[in-house]
């Protein structure tokens, strides 16, 4: 048996969390030291925490190699396609980006690049596309460049095309039972070529020993790693950052959809009716507009008002009406982020 990780363990010192830290470094870092690639799929439904568990494996990543989580947060995550090739670039070639010493010393040891699902901004053909283009360019930059760590974050593995299937390192999926911290399920994607003309992707949990200040070796293979939350300044600048990228298309959508509805013969209702349809269908983007508060009503963020152009009557009166068709469609969301002091 290969194993995934060989960790070292002293139960009078070390905790869960120190294994826990141990294996995604094993598991998503040590092989770039090797000059191997490393793809890494990350899945989950809506509002179980995908964004937050890549904001906390980039924190314990850059935690471990000495780098500062604050300084890259916003620089090793795409929040849109848009945003791809600069990004990749910057990570790449930082000294062309930036006169900065201390960020470009920054960038230049990052190694770990996460990319958001962005299905309800592109069509789903396109948004497939993208990532196999995605994971071809960082694959064959890994090579010749420099090695990193990709992160694809999206609802479902039918989101990604066969062939980037077949380029994965490993498929987690993350779960957050109620009231509890998120659970990352670490699977390791393998090939089954025993027929060549038909070879199977399987996969299987993550497996390897743990070494104990005697020397004694133990076989140790976890359901899933538990994480606790990200440092809350850190997903308040992932936050901002994605509502900002994605809130100026999903309003140029909306005004295109609005368009459209005034030429269909009368249907929908301005402006306010075309926002309140846009976040009903699309529930995962709500988490960018505000958070559920202690009495069960969405509380939406001043930059809302901004981002759609929107006067005090017509803010007023799209809170009222989202949260009256929310009720209906019961897409509310009870969690550990509803807001205590609305």
């Amino acid at each position: 048996m290969i194993p995934d990780f060989v960790i070292k363990y002293n139960p009078n010192v070390d905790t869960q969390q120190d294994i826990a830290r141990r294996i995604i470094y094993c598991s998503f870092v040590k092989p770039l030291l090797f000059k191997k690639p490393v793809v890494v799929f990350v899945g989950g439904d809506s509002g179980e925490g995908k964004s937050w568990a890549i904001i906390k494996l980039q924190e314990e990543i850059f935690t471990l190699l000495g780098l500062d989580p604050y300084m890259l947060i916003e620089h090793v995550n795409v929040h849109t396609p848009l945003q791809y090739p600069k990004k990749l670039k910057n990570l790449l070639y930082p000294r062309e980006y930036t006169n900065d010493p201390d960020l470009c010393l920054q960038l230049e040891k990052a190694c770990i690049l996460g990319v958001h699902e962005a299905r309800t901004l592109v069509k789903a053909k396109k948004w497939r596309d993208f990532v196999s283009q995605a994971v071809s360019d960082v694959n064959a930059m890994s090579r010749s460049i420099k090695r990193i760590c990709f992160l694809i974050v999206s609802q479902f593995i039918r989101d990604i095309t066969t062939d980037v299937r077949y380029t994965l390192n490993y498929y987690c999926k993350v779960f957050r039972p109620l009231g509890k911290p998120a659970r990352l399920y670490i699977q390791r994607i393998w090939k089954d070529d025993r027929d060549l003309e038909h070879p199977v992707l399987k996969k299987r949990k993550v497996r390897g020993y743990i070494v104990y200040p005697n020397g004694r070796y133990k076989f140790f293979s976890p359901d899933y790693i538990e994480l606790s939350k990200p440092d809350r300044g850190l997903t308040e600048i992932f936050d901002r950052n994605d509502f900002e990228s994605k809130g100026k298309i999903i309003h140029n959508m909306l005004e295109k959809m609005i368009k459209e509805m005034h030429i269909e013969a009368g249907i929908g209702s301005g402006k306010i009716a075309a926002m309140v349809e846009w976040y009903s269908q699309n529930p995962e983007d709500l988490h960018r507009i505000g958070k559920v508060t202690a009495k069960g009503k969405w509380n939406l963020k001043p930059d809302v008002r901004k981002i759609h152009d929107l006067t005090t009557v017509e803010f007023k009166e799209f809170k009222e009406k989202l949260n009256e068709n929310l009720n209906k469609l019961k897409l509310k969301e009870y969690d550990d982020n509803v807001d205590k002091n609305p």
